[in-house]
């Protein structure tokens, strides 16, 4: 029994220690870069291969660069292709001497993976890859330290449209690709390893032009990093395990996105505690009446700013008003509010600011909570705080069933107008 126990200690030390640290919240490594501007990173694995060629003259025709994360074996059969992609200005990088997990890979074959694959990628292309990322974004004990060892950084992403599904549709994969567009995304593509991979080049083909539309550069993940803005590792480590924390959260709640993973509202049924509230359609809204509850995504607003996630959240409100509709959880309901300290800027959006009439104790817990919430993503953190400390007081926003349909709904001209002077 003691020998099961101490393999499982083993086990996990080895491989779901570094998964979740890793992997997971992304300390440590390349995954999630906070981007003021319009820059994303296209990244293409386990090639050179059958779709490379295209790939790059897609890339070519549209003027875009990527980062392609070579296998060694690979890259020493396709030497050709390897040197290409580096000639051509695109950034070369590392996916392992062989495309085999990491969780199969005991201490030496880990170090000798990393080792050889950036032995065979720079001797095919003539660059020295400064990027590893391990295959399938897997990780052991062992990964982090061999790559350091070979001075690389470990690169992850931040969105898979999943190109390599053998029966993919390229409008739809392209659709996908747009659709989670936002500053800094890492795209996760291919270039080689499967059928699915063929449709890639066709579906960047549609993607690049809507891309440029929306005022997006594609651009190599170095390139990508010069427009990080760059948060300690203390700040890094607290949004990660906040991040957590979060997620157990909306599970423990029924707390549920609205819209897609760019949305920046999450909405959830309780039963309302505040004072009465008589809204501006003569709607009453008082304690004991069940209610949906709106909050707000931290990560995509301090991610985009203020001004940048506006378009976000008119996109998220009309989403909003296609949910109340079609979902019977929140078909019933007549009211929603939330509770924030940027209630300035929710007018706009047609919502009322209401006080919330909570007891004292009350009052300061979710003062204490909001304003702690406000440090942890906000650029300038506590300086932020203590600059606007007396203007950071919770208030109640609410917004009727009636308002939403009639200004997010869909037929009105004026759907999802969001004009207005007031300062955010």
């Amino acid at each position: 029994m003691v020998w099961l126990w101490l393999v499982l200690l083993v086990l996990a030390l080895y491989w779901v220690l570094p998964e979740l640290v890793l992997h997971y919240l992304h300390l440590g490594l390349i995954a999630t870069p906070r981007v003021a501007e319009d820059y994303v990173g296209l990244t293409f694995d386990d090639g050179p291969g059958a779709a490379t060629e295209e790939v790059l003259r897609v890339l070519d025709r549209h003027g875009v660069r990527g980062t392609f994360f070579l296998v060694g074996e690979e890259a020493a059969q396709h030497s050709e292709l390897a040197a290409r992609i580096a000639a051509e200005g695109h950034e070369i990088a590392s996916h392992g001497a062989v495309h085999r997990s990491a969780w199969l890979l005991g201490p030496t074959a880990t170090l000798r993976q990393l080792r050889e694959g950036a032995r065979l990628v720079a001797a095919a292309s003539g660059q020295e890859p400064r990027l590893m990322r391990p295959p399938w974004g897997h990780m052991n004990l062992v990964l982090p330290f061999a790559a350091m060892a070979q001075r690389q950084t470990i690169a992850l992403w931040s969105y898979d449209p999943g190109d390599w599904h053998p029966a993919q549709d390229p409008k739809k994969l392209a659709e996908r690709i747009v659709t989670h567009l936002r500053p800094g995304q890492i795209y996760l593509l291919h270039d080689a390893g499967g059928d699915g991979r063929l449709h890639t080049a066709e579906a960047l083909e549609i993607a690049l032009p809507r891309l440029k539309e929306q005022g997006y550069k594609a651009v190599t993940l170095s390139e990508l990093l010069s427009h990080e803005a760059r948060l300690s590792l203390g700040r890094r480590v607290l949004q990660a395990v906040w991040g957590v924390w979060e997620l157990g959260f909306e599970r423990i709640n029924r707390v549920e996105r609205i819209g897609d993973v760019r949305s920046v509202l999450r909405i959830g049924r309780v039963t309302y505690r505040g004072l009465p509230a008589t809204l501006k359609e003569g709607r009453t809204v008082k304690a004991g009446d069940v209610v949906g509850e709106l909050h707000f995504r931290n990560p995509q607003l301090a991610a985009l700013g203020a001004i940048r996630s506006m378009p976000l959240f008119e996109r998220a409100m009309r989403e909003l008003a296609v949910l109340i509709q079609e979902s019977p959880r929140y078909r019933d309901l007549d009211v929603f509010f939330g509770i924030s300290v940027a209630f300035r800027g929710a007018r706009r959006f047609g919502f009322e600011v209401e006080e919330l009439g909570f007891t004292p104790w009350r009052r300061f817990v979710t003062g204490t909570y909001l304003r702690w919430v406000m440090t942890v993503y906000h650029p300038q953190g506590l300086e932020r705080l203590h600059h606007r400390r007396d203007q950071l007081e919770p208030k109640g926003i609410f917004i009727t069933r009636e308002t939403i349909l009639a200004r997010y709904g869909a037929g009105p001209a004026d759907r999802g107008d969001a004009s207005g002077s007031e300062e955010e």
